[in-house]
């Protein structure tokens, strides 16, 4: 394993113990999961250094990381607690988002701060960029374990760059030309009802956020919003001028789905859908190749208590493997980005 001492400063060290970790040269430490693609691990090796403090003080290190890696993973702080990651979270002075246009279930915990899906625990959740569908999303996703599953629950991550680089020049071609459209149908009986999603019960509210959000919408009766909007399948990150495979394409597409559901629902009742901008149909065969594009993408590794997984949601998609016993796994977007 490769291991490179970093120099950290601490904010404003108040202790004697906070003062004399300046004098080491082992404060934190680099090194590489056993997959070396990303994200870069940092590890405090002594007791005491407040992380908020230290990624302050070290922002363009910070950033340099993000940019090469798409995210950090840093262990040993001992950020644990659901009020350890809010303070964390606040002294990053970041523009905190709220979770809008849900596509999953979620517990707001403190102010902004999420449990992570509340998706059945047997089930794996696929590969994808936070919120890309949206016309609003965030820059950064920090994730912190409080309680690591007994088996499994792994966020595994995948470097969109290298995802957009791993589909056929055909179909990245096909994407870049289109875009994605996605269709949402929003109902109690299945999937989300309208009111999860745009968290209000004002039909007049919902309908403002889809002329704000450039959605087309049609009510189905009184609780059925069906949704349907275009964006682009690819983006150029705004900070390192790089492409990156930035949609929900695959994780929204009907071939995701199990097989019995699809046939009972038929296409037309289905609780998401997408296609290529033009309306025409992702085939079975494109939604594999990019199940396929992200798995060989795709870096697993096991959560240990106080672990904090800190992303740069534009480079570095994210999902969750299915798991046993209790786990805690808080989540807090930042940063908004708009088209």
């Amino acid at each position: 394993m490769r291991t490179r001492e970093l120099i950290g400063g601490l904010s404003k060290a108040k202790t004697v113990q906070a003062q004399l970790l300046n004098l080491h040269e082992n404060v934190v430490q680099e090194s590489c999961l056993p997959e070396p693609k990303a994200p870069i691990v940092l590890s405090c090796t002594m007791p005491g250094v407040d992380l908020g403090g230290w990624m302050q003080e070290n922002k363009p290190l910070v950033a340099r990381y993000l940019h090469q890696y798409g995210g950090i993973l840093f262990r040993n702080f001992g950020v644990d607690t659901v009020a350890g990651f809010k303070n964390f979270v606040d002294q990053l002075e970041l523009n905190t988002l709220e979770y809008k246009l849900r596509s999953s279930p979620r517990h707001e915990v403190g102010d902004k701060i999420y449990h992570t899906t509340t998706h059945p625990a047997d089930q794996t959740i696929n590969m994808h960029s936070e919120s890309s569908y949206a016309s609003s999303w965030p820059m950064r996703v920090i994730f912190c374990c409080v309680t690591p599953a007994a088996e499994q629950g792994e966020t595994p991550v995948a470097d969109t760059r290298q995802v957009l680089a791993n589909l056929s020049p055909a179909l990245r071609a096909k994407f870049e030309q289109l875009g994605v459209r996605y269709t949402r149908n929003l109902s109690p009986q299945l999937g989300l009802p309208w009111q999860e999603v745009f968290q209000t019960t004002d039909k007049a509210e919902a309908e403002a956020i889809c002329r704000q959000s450039n959605m087309e919408f049609e009510w189905q009766g009184e609780e059925k919003l069906v949704t349907r909007w275009r964006k682009k399948a690819i983006y150029r990150h705004p900070e390192t001028g790089e492409q990156t495979w930035f949609n929900h394409a695959f994780f929204f597409n009907k071939y995701t789905l199990d097989e019995d559901l699809l046939a009972i629902l038929g296409q037309d009742n289905l609780p998401f859908d997408t296609c290529f901008g033009d309306g025409s149909e992702i085939s079975r065969a494109e939604a594999e190749e990019i199940g396929r594009a992200y798995q060989q993408a795709l870096v697993v590794f096991p959560w240990k208590k106080g672990d904090v997984l800190f992303l740069d949601n534009m480079l570095m998609a994210h999902g969750r493997m299915p798991f046993k016993g209790a786990r805690q796994i808080l989540v807090s977007l930042l940063e908004p980005m708009e088209d």
